[in-house]
């Protein structure tokens, strides 16, 4: 009895195979070209998981194709090397956070080697029948774990995937109806009967007008939908059914389809029966009867739960937009003064050197240092340390012009550059600030600052600027705190043995370096 079982379940899973082969083949996307539904459903689970690779994909009998991919370079891979291969057999996703140590997938040569995947996420996606046809998935080249939230934003990608694939299901149907139709309604008088039959009971709705745009025939669907019986719009044209702008509209796209010879596929909007709106893809058609009188035919599918989703989906593309421009934000901030952090500085350095490179003006940089900082940290607490520093970040731009950039390079150390200012000007700057610091009252009072000068020369590059300023503050801080250095090389700040110049007279000589 047991190999019996056995023997049955492989047979089901066989036919089950079978079925859903035809299934992915019937859709038509197996080897199609690029879609923009789908690359921006990769996309978005891409920046939202925040990895380098992801994939729609579509899995027949031997291979795994990519219908849209970034992070790789193939367009398919084999059935039995892919990771995809063991998401489709199940129904929830699948998550591994670390590829290598997962003995099922040892085999897989994409997981070995430094640049082999480390981590993965998939989804199965399925069609309207239930059918798994593919997957959605990401996948990172570190090894990591993925949040609840994360795989729930993939799941949620996911049900878009299936939407398309709902959406080209639905388009093949309509398509072989709106043929069957055609073929049916060019013998309309001698086979009346079977073509009724076979129009009322269709899943779509289906219509026919005349010459004139007044309704001849429609059947169960329309009925329902709109809540009229059989022959309630029998004889009326559109301007006696729907309002007079939707009506117009109708008829003009009527009279453009009566001019032509094939099928028109167009996106029409319609209100329902309890004040919403529906959304139509109708393929419309014109034919002509045993006795030369021209009508038009029309079949409309209901896609305004497609059209639904693809809303929320148009919603979560904004607050993706909204939360990416913020992250930007984030990356280049200091979340405790709000001013810009270390790679917020390093850009405004790039460009500011840029600048004066391009203009020849004068450039000034400040490394400015909080004296004794860990012991008011070790007195009055981590907290309070905190909050002394946000305070300095509020305090010390008031202190310069607005179009100086000051920026929280980490802990109590803090950077200011500033544009179109000589040496003579940034050394004044740097003492006023010194002084004032150490005058203030409530929470800064007792702080005092150490704080290194330096001017810009075209031969520097940012880096050796910012070399020098640090050298200059680090003098400061050896010759005792609470006071300026102007420095203008390494060579000189780095001999404990070579005499400190005038700070005034090496800002006289600093500023005719320009002419």
């Amino acid at each position: 009895m047991p190999a019996i079982r056995g023997s049955q379940a492989a047979l089901t899973q066989q036919l089950f195979e079978v079925a859903r082969l035809r299934a992915l083949h019937a859709t038509g996307l197996l080897d199609s070209e690029p879609e923009d539904a789908f690359d921006d459903i990769r996309r978005l689970a891409a920046k939202l998981l925040q990895v380098p690779i992801a994939s729609v994909s579509f899995i027949d009998d031997v291979r795994v194709w990519l219908k849209s991919a970034e992070g790789v370079t193939c367009t398919s891979t084999p059935r039995r090397d892919s990771i995809c291969h063991y998401t489709l057999l199940q129904r929830t996703p699948l998550v591994v956070s670390d590829l290598a140590a997962d003995e099922r997938f040892a085999s897989i040569p994409s997981i070995h080697g430094e640049s082999g995947f480390k981590s993965y996420a998939g989804v199965p996606v399925r069609d309207v029948n239930g059918y798994p046809l593919g997957t959605l998935c990401v996948v990172d080249l570190v090894v990591r774990s993925f949040t609840e939230e994360q795989i729930e934003i993939l799941k949620m990608l996911a049900r878009q995937v299936e939407v398309q694939i709902a959406l080209r299901q639905r388009t093949v149907q309509v398509d072989e109806l709106a043929r069957t139709a055609d073929s049916l309604a060019k013998d309309l008088l001698s086979s009346n009967e079977r073509f009724c039959a076979f129009m009322e009971h269709s899943p779509v709705a289906a219509y026919i007008k005349d010459y004139d745009g007044r309704m001849r025939f429609y059947n169960r669907k329309v009925a329902e939908t709109f809540r009229i019986s059989q022959h309630d719009w029998i004889g009326k044209s559109d301007h006696e059914i729907w309002p007079s702008e939707l009506a117009d509209e109708y008829r003009a796209t009527d009279l453009a389809v009566l001019a032509q010879t094939g099928v028109v596929e167009v996106e029409e909007q319609t209100p329902g029966p309890n004040g919403s709106h529906l959304y139509w893809k109708s393929y419309k058609f014109p034919f002509i009867d045993a006795n030369g009188r021209r009508f038009i035919a029309g079949i409309a599918i209901d896609v305004t739960r497609e059209k639904c989703r693809e809303a929320e989906l148009e919603t979560v593309k904004d607050e993706l937009a909204a939360t990416s421009a913020e992250l930007r934000r984030m990356t280049v901030t200091d979340l405790l003064t709000g001013l810009p952090n270390r790679r917020g500085f390093h850009r405004w350095l790039d460009q500011c050197v840029s600048s004066a490179s391009r203009s020849k003006r004068p450039l000034s940089m400040m490394m400015i240092d909080v004296d004794h900082f860990n012991v008011i940290n070790d007195i009055k607490g981590h907290l309070a340390g905190d909050a002394m520093l946000a305070e300095l970040g509020r305090v010390l731009p008031t202190l310069v012009s607005p179009f100086d950039h000051v920026s929280r390079l980490g802990g109590e150390e803090f950077a200011i550059l500033l544009p179109d200012t000589t040496a003579k000007e940034a050394l004044a700057l740097a003492e006023n600030i010194c002084r004032t610091i150490s005058q203030q009252s409530g929470m800064l009072q007792g702080m005092t600052v150490s704080i290194g000068v330096t001017p810009w020369t075209p031969e520097m590059s940012g880096n050796t600027l910012i070399e020098i300023a640090d050298a200059s503050l680090h003098r400061a801080k050896r010759s005792g705190r609470n006071q300026v250095i102007l420095g203008t090389s390494l060579e000189a700040l780095r001999s404990d043995l070579s005499p400190l110049p005038s700070v005034l007279d090496q800002a006289t000589g600093m500023d005719t370096f320009i002419g």
